[in-house]
């Protein structure tokens, strides 16, 4: 086997497991900054080796000028990316620290542009075809240094790191990396010594380096696999999973919940991780009280983005609670799970209810006589319009209370008062379907009723409705006072086409009545007619 083959096997193939590793640990996530920079380590070293070969296999004559213009920038870049790599694992994102982050990158080019510079090339590197190092024992050392050294700080970096974690999983996670790394540093110290004593010649030193950085490469893509490489992200979550203000329930497929965070723990009032007295899908239900444990099956199966829904929590012992409750299953578990959302929004729905109530009032106080709670003038003329431009027949019916001056000034006003609440119970006692009754004045009160039949017929269908007040008298501190009214009635569109015409119509009739004696009925246009 010739040189160039055994440089192709040694180190041209195997950095395609560089390249495969890196875009690989890019498309992971390529939105995670540590992804990111592990990715660019195992690119520099792909690039690095990679020089390797072409220096060695394709352009020999030009090894001095690869070494020092692409293989050394390469390995610096390397070792910057591990410190980097080292403090983002450690979770350490102040700016301080990016700052430190950035000289990290900066130093060890900045000496060997410098360092070119100063000596120029052909005083840094002489090719030699076997021996020692090619190297000048300036750029040796400056080379042993930031390596050492670069790998001694991502080691105390790591170091401190695992001693102030308080996780399991996290200390187990970085006493590993610390583990990895201090056995390349040993295997670099180990072939550096054994270079510089002539014991093994630089194509073997390459191929030495070589193998042990992949090995430790393939170990940090192990851990990355195994642990995601985000423990600082799972710490994030986990602190934001037990301070978030939502209550937060994970459950089975069958809906026991497997764990929740401290607010679901404090809705239930659990002072222990008791999680078998739990049944929160059986404490909710619907606002038409379907409860939540029916249809919890065919929610779970549901195909949509907005499984949200507003429910009642109601636990024992405990007032009912409003609740916006969103529903996620959790995509590639092992098993079928559930994220159940709770969010209280009781203080809201109650001031929503006391809107709809205050707008409740204020649309009554609108449209109603305060007095009588009977239609006002408004709504009546609304309605009236309505029915206009509906073209739905009806009769208006105007009737105003015979001597209630009298009433006010013998017995008072709040008896007056009374003896109108009097009058309209009578009219909404008695009304019809179909018929609306309103105060439009002092004693004036109005009724439309529907109508659509011969006008010879309207006396009948007035009468039937006004006859009661005739009948059932005041009763005030034992005393009877009798009820006397005049009423007139127009028809819509017999009698006029508009709303004000149909009153003055229904007014002329009522005074008809009043100049013929009062306590009767007229329709607009006949004669007067008592009732009876």
């Amino acid at each position: 086997m010739n040189e160039i083959s055994l440089d192709f096997l040694t180190i041209l193939l195997p950095s395609y497991m560089f390249f495969y590793m890196a875009i690989s640990m890019y498309a992971r996530n390529k939105q995670n900054l540590v992804n990111r920079v592990a990715s660019l380590l195992m690119l520099s070293l792909l690039f690095y080796f990679l020089g390797e070969y072409i220096k060695t296999a394709l352009f020999p004559k030009y090894e001095s000028l690869i070494v020092l213009f692409w293989n050394a920038p390469m390995l610096l870049l390397t070792i910057s990316n591990l410190v980097h790599l080292s403090v983002l694992v450690a979770g350490k994102t102040s700016s301080t620290i990016r700052q430190f982050v950035l000289w990290i990158y900066v130093t060890p080019l900045l000496s060997l542009a410098l360092m070119l510079l100063i000596f120029g090339p052909q005083h840094l590197y002489q090719p030699r075809v076997d021996g020692p190092s090619p190297l000048s024992p300036l750029m040796l050392g400056l080379a042993v240094f930031f390596v050492g050294s670069y790998i001694l700080l991502s080691v105390g970096i790591l170091l401190i790191a695992w001693l102030t974690t308080q996780l399991v999983k996290r200390k187990k996670m970085l006493i590993r990396l610390l583990a990895g790394l201090l056995s390349l540093f040993a295997w670099i110290l180990i072939v550096t010594f054994l270079l510089s004593l002539a014991v093994i010649t630089s194509s073997v030193s390459i191929a030495l380096y070589f193998s042990g950085t992949l090995l430790w490469v393939v170990s940090l893509r192990r851990l990355i696999t195994k642990y995601d490489f985000l423990p600082s992200y799972r710490d994030l979550f986990h602190t934001l999973f037990q301070s978030a203000p939502t209550a937060i329930f994970l459950l089975d497929l069958a809906g026991i919940v497997k764990e929740m965070n401290p607010r679901a723990k404090g809705l239930f009032s659990l002072q222990t991780d008791d999680l078998e007295r739990v049944d929160v899908i059986s404490s909710l239900s619907f606002y038409d009280d379907t409860s939540f444990k029916d249809c919890w099956n065919e929610l779970q199966m549901k195909e949509t983005n907005n499984r949200q829904w507003e429910m009642k929590l109601n636990i024992q012992d405990q007032a009912q609670l409003d609740m916006i409750v969103s529903m996620e299953n959790i995509e590639g578990a092992e098993e079928g799970l559930v994220i159940l959302n709770l969010t209280d929004i009781t203080s809201l729905k109650a001031t929503e209810r006391r809107l709809v109530e205050s707008e409740r009032k204020y649309r009554h106080l609108a449209y109603h006589d305060p007095l009588t709670s009977l239609l006002n003038r408004a709504a009546v003329q609304e309605n009236a319009n309505l029915k206009i431009a509906a073209g739905e027949p009806f009769a208006l019916i105007l009737i105003d209370l015979d001597n209630f001056k009298t009433v006010n000034d013998t017995h008072g006003h709040l008896i007056g008062d009374d003896y109108l609440k009097h009058i309209a119970a009578l009219l909404e006692l008695h009304a019809r379907p179909g018929d609306l009754a309103g105060r439009i004045g002092g004693d004036e009160f109005v009724l439309l009723m529907p109508f659509d039949s011969a006008q010879m017929q309207v006396y009948e269908e007035a009468n039937s409705r006004l006859f009661p007040l005739s009948v059932n008298p005041f009763r005030i501190h034992q005393k009877l006072i009798p009820v006397s009214f005049s009423a007139g009635v127009s028809l819509y569109a017999d009698h006029a086409s508009d709303l004000t015409g149909l009153l003055q119509k229904a007014d002329e009739a009522m005074y008809e009545v009043k100049r013929s004696g009062k306590n009767a009925i007229a329709v607009a246009g006949h004669r007067v007619s008592k009732t009876k």
